[in-house]
Parts: structure tokens; sequence; C-alpha cells
């Protein structure tokens, strides 16, 4: 751990040696520590000397969670009793052991992109005009072709601020929705108890491999026109880049003896992941269900088989076989060991 003092309300704040960035705990500004260090920031400056303007991340927002941690015990509740197979008794026998709410940085960048590019491409030859189908042609060739073109396009570029080892699997891949950002208030998230993860990312990293991304949706737009690039020119600007943070419930339950766990998004509602175990009741069920239904599939096909006429021969085998088909997926339901519901 390090000693800083926070640019803005000159706190005495500890933060880790390693931390490229760190939000007060007092007024909620986002540092950026590496600069303060020494690293280089925007436009070569390195830190001594500078205001102390340098060191603050202007552009840093949140996504305000709108549910408290009851609300979210009923979201949890009423959503596995919707899953099939879920058990139903889940809200008197499920034991909560973990409903922490955890607010995660991501940064988001807008940027306006132009390129134009020189490539190669395959043109069609026709030849052998076909005698009986005015223009049509027996015989098609293809031959490379140079062309060239421009791409204009837009871009909101989305990029996690952790690495995949310190996220939540079903986080990885999660689509945050930012609309509703607003300036960045610590006060909404110490009123929840909430705890801010600051990014892992120093803000040169993020506009780096945003700006990579840009290019590279570039280069797939030119790759519909092109299958080869010969040369191109790309103007990229940034129009804005955001350190935003968004609500996460991470919630640990145990049933019957075993954990599973949850996770909720804390500004809509949205159950991102929920993992239960499946009911002896519908496992029974479906056991019943599965083997009248494999039954019946048999007893159609045998009676399609013994009954002449080739049209109820088919008849016979192909509901029956449709039949068998619906049994072997009912058991395949019980052979899972537990039931997930992902959302995206």
């Amino acid at each position: 751990m390090v000693k800083i003092v926070c640019p803005n309300c000159a706190a005495d704040l500890d933060v880790a040696s390693d931390a490229p960035i760190h939000t007060c705990d007092y007024c909620g500004t986002a540092i950026q520590v590496s600069v303060m260090f020494g690293d280089k920031g925007e436009g070569g400056m390195v830190a001594g000397g500078e205001p102390k303007d340098a060191y603050i991340i202007k552009d840093h927002y949140i996504i305000r969670c709108h549910y408290n941690q009851d609300q979210v015990k009923n979201l949890l509740v009423d959503w596995v009793k919707k899953i099939p197979g879920a058990p139903q008794d889940f809200e008197e026998s499920a034991n909560i052991s973990e409903l922490k709410l955890r607010f995660y940085p991501i940064w988001v960048g807008e940027y306006a992109a132009t390129s134009d590019y020189v490539g190669i491409d395959d043109w069609p030859n026709f030849s052998h005009p076909a005698p009986d189908r005015p223009g049509w042609y027996e015989h098609v060739s293809y031959s490379p072709r140079q062309e060239s073109g421009r791409v204009i396009r837009e871009y909101q570029i989305p990029l996690m601020a952790l690495p995949e080892q310190r996220l939540p699997s079903y986080l990885r891949d999660y689509a945050v929705t930012t609309t509703g950002k607003e300036y960045f208030d610590i006060k909404h998230v110490k009123k929840l108890s909430g705890e801010i993860i600051d990014s892992a990312m120093k803000m040169n990293e993020a506009k780096a491999s945003m700006h990579q991304q840009v290019l590279d949706r570039q280069t797939r737009e030119m790759h519909k026109e092109v299958k080869q690039i010969q040369s191109r020119t790309d103007d990229v600007q940034e129009k804005g880049v955001y350190y935003i943070h968004f609500p996460v419930y991470q919630i640990g339950f145990v049933y019957n003896g075993k954990p599973h766990d949850a996770l909720i998004d804390g500004s809509s509602g949205r159950i991102v992941h929920v993992k239960v175990p499946i009911s002896t009741e519908f496992k029974m069920k479906a056991t019943v269900g599965g083997l009248a239904s494999i039954g019946a599939g048999l007893a159609l096909i045998l009676l399609g088989l013994l009954i002449p006429g080739m049209p109820i021969v088919v008849a016979g085998v192909a509901i029956g076989a449709c039949a068998i088909i619906v049994g072997m997926l009912v058991f395949s339901l019980i052979l899972r060991k537990q039931v997930s519901e992902k959302q995206r």
C-alpha cells in the first residue's frame, strides 16, 4: 500500500501500490494514481509540476442502482419460481450466505473513423452466352481487380476495465446499458453499502485498446468490399472517453447444503445469471412423463408396422419417433444437476 493525497478534497488515502486508478473514498474523484507516480499521461506529460487536474478523470460516471437488498431478494425469488425444474420452496429453504453490491468499472469510448483503402477483389468474367436463354452465360470465371473505397463509421466501444480472472464469468460478455449514466456520486454508493472496484487498466491503455478495436472494425468493413487490403489510411477521431461504474448484486445462497450463486443488475433488475438445483418433485414428474412419452412412441411405431397400408405405417413411425425424441429431451432435463438462467 502507498499513501496519496486526493487532488480534489486533499484527503489522505491508502492505495494499492499497483493500482493505476483509485476512486477517492471521501469525494468520489477518480484519481490516476499511475500518473501521480510518474507514468506518462496524455500529451506525454509526466507527474511533477503539472496542475492537479492532470491526475483526475473528469468524465467519471455512475449507473445508479435502483434496487435495495430486500428488493433484490424478491427479484431472485420471483425469477427462480419461473425456472422449469427449480424448487418451489426456494424462498423458505434457501439461506443467503452472501449479498454484496459491487460497482464494476467499464471504459466507453466514442469515435468517428474514416478509412481510405486500396485492395484486390475477385471480379466475374462471363463467357459462352446461353443459346436458349438471352442474357445468360454458361461459363463464369473470376480474375483479381484493384478497387478503392472509403469507409466512414461512428463507434461506441465498451471495454471491461478488469482482466477476466477478476470478473465473474457471466459478466465478461455482459452488455452494460450506459445511456442512463450520471456524474459519479459517492453518496449513492455509500447509501447502499456498495463496494467500488476500480479499473486495472491505465487510462492510456484503455484508449489504446479501444482505438485498436475501431481499426479492427474498419478492417472488417473493408473486407466486405475487397478480399485483400493493399494500402490504407485511417483517421480516427476520439469524441469522448468515459469511465463508468455499474452496479451488480452478487448473491451466494445455500440450498439442501449445497452452495449456489446469482448475479443481478442493480440498475435494471435483470437477472444476469442464476444457478439453482432441480427439485425432486420435478425429477419425478419428468421421469414419469419421459417414460410415458417413450412408451407411447414405441407403441405407435409398432402399431404402424402391424397395420397394413403405407400411409398408416409412415404416420405411425413418424409420430412415434417424435414422441420418443420428446421423451429423451425430458430425460435430459433430469440428468442436469443444476438449472441455470442467463440474460444478455
